[in-house]
């Protein structure tokens, strides 16, 4: 293809390599800057371009570890049964690594190696002129052209061949037409496809095809269609802001890490507004600002943020409050993750992101002001997002608070969401207690559908049946309505409610209270019954666990926990497995409490988390109809209806 084609004027190839060259960044100030100042991260960034450099790479599937891929890379190659494999290795985000090494050290075998790979990549995938018309259908499947990956190089991966190599020798006008023949082809498909994809902008996918869609228009405007694409992109980032960042903030299909991801890619379409000098609208900037909060909100006080949903328990938050203060110029959110994550991981993490920003020297001295603060938190101990259906209610902002994270959305968003209706993740004393199991895998196979169902979350269930129908790894079976419908804070107690019909006849309804900042009571009422088996199921984050007469007891060197419930009930003790990144796990225990009901049953559970040898005591007793004594050091009557449940502190002489 003549280049000339796709360009509003025509002008030569010399001349449109400078034009780009005007618009690039002054990569050689960042990198001066970087070396001198972040010796950490050079480090870490050269070890890992080697690493590249000979075509090993960490991907799904690979257990955690490099494997070789090829040099060059295998690109249409589908390994360990997972198409995620594929996918992420034509997405090249191991190019960051060695462009940054090249910038760093200036050694040319790290630049030629990613135009190599973009070379042969180009003569491997081929894009024809008439797949535009390809069925829709086409653009989900496992290859690279799947219209996620079309989006996600061309903003996150290709520019960056720009800036790190386009000053250089390296670039020619002859690397440039290929370059530019490549994106333009893989735009034109991707304008067509995406608003198919995504009619209602609703999904993260759409956000980041936009994001690729606008990065090309702003960095080739000589492109015919650049101002009908870049108009497009903005219109569409701020579609998918009001489709996907709901009011109470937390972006709408529920799960922390995409929520984080997200805050990352609204933020970066900041940051290319001030550094291409336009803006979004106010109502954008609005919800962005509110919609930080979450990321703190999600985060358990031991620094992970909950892995509901397709999420891992890792640090990402950081990550979202890095393009918070890059796009609102404000540190709260990096502040109040040092709280949490700790300092060293904050600015760690933070540091990894420096290349993007706009100012480098500055980005680098906040973070360092960052050193020896404690930032106090304003914010309130209980959160309620009413369009997730999720509450997060803790005891304060320090690493050993009590904090639960609570769900129940039915009908779901979209399949990355799991089947854990009235499910929670508990966190106390800097211990994570009782675990969402994570994501582990998104393979079609038994460790995906393992990890999504119901009896692998912390939840009730009846007759072993899931809450609705596991169909494959984004498909589910109908599902009926469920909700979170309360959330309160009633001062000595904090209180959670919620309910689902998916076991129709038979309802459910779940409370869930912090109390004195010390325990968790869980009330289940459960309606309808006949001769039915009830199941309830905690995933505990150990694997030290002793079935007592009086309690369950879950022991380790951080801190342990005792579980009381009533009635008493067969007990028994499950394998579990717990997973924080991509194909690895670690042990844990489910304990299931278990019996068969008819009628209406209430069961009530109370968590304790205690440090040290000495068990507490606790004495649940039944004074009445779904009324209860608890004494824990203190008298509470607990008192559980269809939808509320009231605890009141008593006094015995």
């Amino acid at each position: 293809m003549n280049i000339q084609a796709l360009l509003k004027e025509p002008i030569s190839t010399g001349q449109l390599l400078a034009n780009l060259r005007s618009r690039l960044e002054p990569i050689a100030v960042k990198s001066a800057y970087i070396s001198d100042h972040m010796p950490e991260l050079v480090r870490e960034t050269i070890t890992n371009a080697e690493e590249a450099y000979r075509g090993f790479l960490k991907l799904p599937g690979t257990g955690g570890v490099r494997e070789f891929v090829g040099s060059p890379p295998c690109w249409l190659d589908i390994r360990h049964n997972d198409n995620e494999f594929l996918w992420q290795l034509n997405r090249m985000t191991h190019w960051q690594d060695l462009l940054e090494a090249y910038s760093l050290t200036q050694d040319e075998k790290y630049g030629r190696k990613v135009i190599e790979e973009m070379l042969d990549w180009i003569g491997t995938v081929e894009i024809r002129d008439d797949m535009i018309d390809y069925p829709i259908s086409y653009f989900e499947g496992c290859h690279p052209l799947r219209a996620l990956e079309l989006g996600i190089r061309n903003y996150k991966t290709w520019p960056l061949i720009l800036e790190h190599l386009g000053h250089t020798e390296m670039f020619t006008e002859a690397v440039l037409e290929q370059y530019l023949e490549v994106v333009y082809k893989q735009i034109k498909i991707l304008r067509k496809v995406s608003p198919l994809l995504w009619p209602k902008a609703d999904h993260n996918h759409f956000l980041m095809e936009c994001l690729g869609i606008l990065t090309t228009a702003l960095y080739f405007p000589e492109l015919r269609e650049a101002e009908e694409w870049r108009a497009f992109a903005i219109e569409g980032i701020e579609r998918c802001c009001l489709a996907q960042l709901t009011e109470d903030g937390g972006q709408i299909e529920g799960c922390p890490s995409y929520h984080n991801g997200c805050m990352f890619w609204f933020g970066l379409a900041v940051v290319l507004a001030k550094r291409f000098r336009f803006q979004f609208s106010d109502k954008y900037m609005e919800l962005f600002r509110k919609n930080l909060d979450y990321s703190i909100y999600s985060l358990r006080p031991t620094g992970k943020c909950v892995p509901v949903g397709d999420s891992h328990a890792n640090n990402l938050a950081v990550m979202g409050a890095v393009y918070g203060y890059m796009a609102l110029d404000d540190l709260t959110w990096l502040g109040l993750a040092t709280n949490l994550i700790g300092t060293q991981e904050t600015v760690r993490e933070a540091s990894k992101h420096v290349w993007r920003a706009l100012d480098v020297q500055r980005f680098s001295e906040d973070l360092k002001s960052l050193q020896g603060k404690h930032y106090e938190c304003d914010k309130l101990t209980t959160f309620w997002n009413r369009t997730l259906h999720q509450a997060i209610i803790r005891s304060g902002w320090d690493f050993e608070a009590l904090s639960f994270l609570f769900t129940c959305r039915s009908p779901i968003q979209n399949s990355h969401a799991h089947i854990d209706l009235m499910s929670f993740d508990f966190t106390a004393l800097g211990k994570n207690m009782i675990c969402d199991p994570g994501i582990f895998c998104y393979r079609e196979d038994e460790d995906r559908k393992q990890f999504k169902s119901a009896n692998y979350h912390s939840t009730l269930l009846i007759d072993e049946r899931d809450h609705f129908e596991y169909i494959s790894s984004f498909q589910f079976g109908p599902q009926k309505i469920g909700a979170v419908y309360n959330v309160e804070d009633r001062g000595f107690y904090q209180i959670a409610s919620a309910y689902h019909m998916n076991y129709e006849p038979i309802v459910h309804h779940r409370h869930m209270a912090l109390v004195d900042n010390q325990l968790i009571v869980i009330a289940d009422c459960v309606e309808g019954l006949e001769h039915n088996g009830v199941q309830r199921y905690f995933h505990l984050d150990y694997t030290e666990v002793e079935a007592a007469s009086e309690a369950v007891i879950a022991t380790s060197d951080i801190a342990n926990l005792a579980i009381f419930t009533y009635p008493q009930e067969e007990v028994e003790l499950l394998p579990g497995r717990l997973s924080d990144m991509n194909d690895i796990a670690r042990p844990a225990t489910r304990v299931r409490f278990q019996g068969i009901y008819s009628g209406t049953v209430t069961f009530l559970t109370v968590l304790v988390p205690y440090k040290g040898d000495h068990v507490p005591a606790a004495d649940i007793q039944l004074t009445g109809d779904a009324c209860y004594e608890l004494n824990y050091g203190r008298h509470y009557r607990i008192m559980v209806r269809d939808n509320d449940i009231e605890i009141f502190k008593i006094r015995h002489y």
